[in-house]
């Protein structure tokens, strides 16, 4: 009998698409996230290793934790047509409308809301990614997918574009299942590592975060390696490439109209007119913009610097005037003259 039988409606209603629930381990890829970090292919993230303990061992979060559910809920710009500032720029699909760390979690507290008026003694606990749970790890092993080889978890039916939500917990679930992973269907698939512009998969399914778009246009707070930028693409806020090339992927995203619509209504001068908005726009005005979006998170400089990246990539030199004045700007005087030294080759 499926012991979360009487939420499963209410986790559907919700809008997510599958999951699971075990008891809770030391995570299976434990030594392979410690060599990870030991490579230091986490970057800039000093924090990750500030949070192993609580990551290798659960009961550091509540002592009376034993299990934890996982839960998967599809990107939002794949279903509805959300309201986001940037319809041209490209942005990851995750970060396309209202930062998901607020909406997501907001449906798994209904989901614990209702647990505790079943189980009123017992321990509930939700969290998004920005808790320090290995969620890839014990959504593998929940069956929620596989490991695919750019890192994701891939669902046979839901491909991989969904994120991933945890519910820790004191109610003894899953504790004697045995644990049956999904098979990899990867195969010898490998179009996530040759698609890669910046070579950042690796052949062991780890990403290196010092050559992924998304971590420079995102979590880094420095300017990337040139040499690198070079290769970015035209992206503006992280990076999609490893997901859509992935075949597992490729039914859902030819059955989302709003993807599909999206992807049509892209055009050059939509593109230079957000981008002059983005170097125009003073720190405050483009944080008023992007209010309560993902985009935030790379703060007032880092999309500018996105921004000139962006121009350089695409010698974008109607815009060449809107870079100019930031050869003055203290900390983005650099990026400013890379760029423009980039619009002046051919």
């Amino acid at each position: 009998m499926n012991p979360l039988a009487e939420v499963e409606d209410l986790i559907y209603q919700l809008g997510f698409s599958h999951y699971g629930y075990s008891a809770i381990t030391e995570p299976l890829s434990w030594d392979r996230y410690i060599q990870w970090i030991e490579s230091n292919y986490h970057g800039e993230m000093d924090y990750l290793k500030r949070h192993l303990e609580i990551k290798r061992d659960l009961k550091n979060i509540q002592s009376s934790a034993t299990s934890i559910i996982s839960l998967a809920h599809p990107y939002r710009a794949l279903h509805e047509e959300t309201e986001f500032p940037f319809q041209h720029l490209k942005t990851a699909m995750y970060a396309q409308g209202t930062d998901y760390h607020f909406w997501l979690r907001e449906r798994l507290e209904a989901i614990v809301t209702r647990l505790k008026e079943l189980h009123p003694n017992e321990f509930f606990m939700s969290s998004t990614d920005s808790f320090p749970i290995m969620e890839r790890d014990f959504s593998y092993q929940n069956r929620l997918g596989w490991i695919g080889k750019n890192s994701c978890l891939i669902h046979p039916k839901e491909g991989s574009l969904f994120l991933l939500g945890n519910i820790v917990t004191s109610v003894n679930l899953g504790q004697n299942q045995q644990f049956d992973p999904l098979p990899d269907f990867c195969g010898t698939c490998t179009r996530c590592i040759d698609e890669c512009p910046t070579s950042a998969i690796g052949q062991n399914k780890t990403i290196n975060s010092t050559k992924c778009i998304s971590y420079w246009t995102i979590e880094s707070k420095n300017n990337p390696p040139f040499e690198l930028a070079t290769k970015f693409k035209g992206l503006f806020f992280g990076c999609d490439i490893c997901q859509t090339v992935c075949p597992w992927n490729q039914k859902v995203l030819k059955r989302s109209e709003p993807y599909q619509k999206h992807q049509k209504q892209i055009t050059d001068d939509g593109l230079e007119t957000e981008l002059r908005l983005v170097l125009r726009s003073s720190g405050k005005q483009l944080l008023k913009i992007l209010h309560g979006t993902p985009l935030v998170r790379a703060g007032q400089r880092g999309l500018k610097r996105n921004a000139m990246i962006v121009i350089a990539n695409l010698k974008l030199n109607s815009l060449t005037e809107d870079v100019r004045p930031y050869l003055e700007h203290e900390e983005l005087k650099e990026i400013a003259t890379w760029c423009l030294s980039e619009l002046s080759n051919p």
